[in-house]
């Protein structure tokens, strides 16, 4: 499922004013390492949402995660890279409970709740040659949540003014019956898509560079309701703060080669240093061993608690997360 509106057909005047404003004064980051530290997004990024959710007043409820944890780097597991969340900003919050409901009438058969739209995923394509890769956001950490598939919606604002044709506007596509087919995503407009659904944005044509106007993306997503699923849900928060937030420290139980740790320390003040950001730092922990443990006691509670099952606890899975998670649980369940 797809489909296109204007955003005036769904919120007021007032609550688009206020967004534009606060993207106008946004934070953006630039060349965040990827997986591998060699690669990193071709735009501005930055991700907002804690794990709280947005109940139907638009104000931000529940527990929420100060830091996250992931793999530093795809071949160095048993290194984590923690990373500070930042709560969804109001201007989102605010406008989250009338997406809910139009998505709602569009969507019969659907599962949304206080969780869905509950993360911000922030694109900033100042210049012609930004694009993304052609891709689905489909990961299991996002939650089925209409017609058994997971969603996203995604925002589109022009702040510095629209193209002046139809040709010039971003090279949006998606990939429908096997061929790519290109969308217009106007000034204002919200896009509800399947997030299975293949999607990329080309860069601009060398011919029509000098015709370029930078765009603003957002997109919502979705994370587990925290009180079935902890740990998919901190899974998936700790996903986006890690491939589109400031780092702050990397993890290690102390036996990696100093070498190995210079290596990432480097890779990743580069990219502090160039955002004008502090420089991370390297903590050693005797925990981050006991990942096996932690792992147990979690399928543990999964029994006591009646928790979703957890399929295959994969190398992403560090183990500050799931220490993160089993505090959580030990904590909520004493109240």
């Amino acid at each position: 499922m797809y489909h296109l509106e204007q955003l005036e057909n769904i919120i007021s005047s007032e609550s688009i004013k206020n967004l534009r404003n606060f993207l106008e004064k946004s934070k953006w980051n630039y060349k965040v390492p990827g997986g591998f530290l060699t690669n990193f997004p071709q735009r501005q990024v930055n991700t907002y949402g804690n794990g709280m959710y947005v109940d139907n007043e638009g104000s931000l409820q529940g527990h929420k995660w100060n830091n996250t944890y992931w793999t530093a780097k795809q071949t160095q597991n048993n290194v984590s890279l923690e990373t500070e969340t930042e709560p969804l900003p109001e201007e989102l919050c605010k406008i989250v409970p009338q997406l809910r409901e139009y998505l709602k009438s569009i969507s019969p058969n659907h599962n949304i709740n206080n969780y869905t739209f509950n993360i911000a995923v922030c694109n900033n394509y100042t210049d012609p040659t930004m694009n993304i890769a052609g891709h689905t956001d489909d990961d299991y950490w996002y939650p089925l949540e209409v017609d058994e598939r997971p969603i996203f919606v995604s925002l589109t604002f022009y702040l510095d003014g629209k193209p002046v044709e139809d040709k010039y506007y971003s090279r949006f596509q998606i990939k429908v019956d096997g061929k790519w087919k290109d969308i217009k995503l106007d000034d204002n407009s919200i896009m509800f898509m399947n997030s299975d659904i293949p999607h990329r944005v080309m860069k601009h044509k060398k011919k029509d560079e000098k015709y370029f106007r930078p765009r603003i993306n957002i997109t919502l997503r979705s994370t587990y309701n925290i009180e079935k699923n902890p740990l998919l849900h901190n899974i998936c928060i700790a996903n986006h703060t890690r491939y589109y937030k400031i780092p702050k420290a990397i993890i290690s139980d102390g036996s990696v080669s100093i070498e190995k740790i210079e290596d990432l320390l480097e890779k990743y003040n580069e990219f502090c240093r160039s955002n004008e950001a502090d420089l991370i730092i390297h903590k050693t922990s005797e925990l981050h061993k006991n990942k096996k443990k932690y792992v147990e006691l979690y399928k543990k509670y999964i029994k006591n608690h009646n928790l979703d099952v957890i399929k295959s606890y994969k190398s992403n899975m560090v183990v500050e997360s799931l220490i993160n998670v089993c505090n959580y649980i030990e904590s909520s369940r004493k109240l």
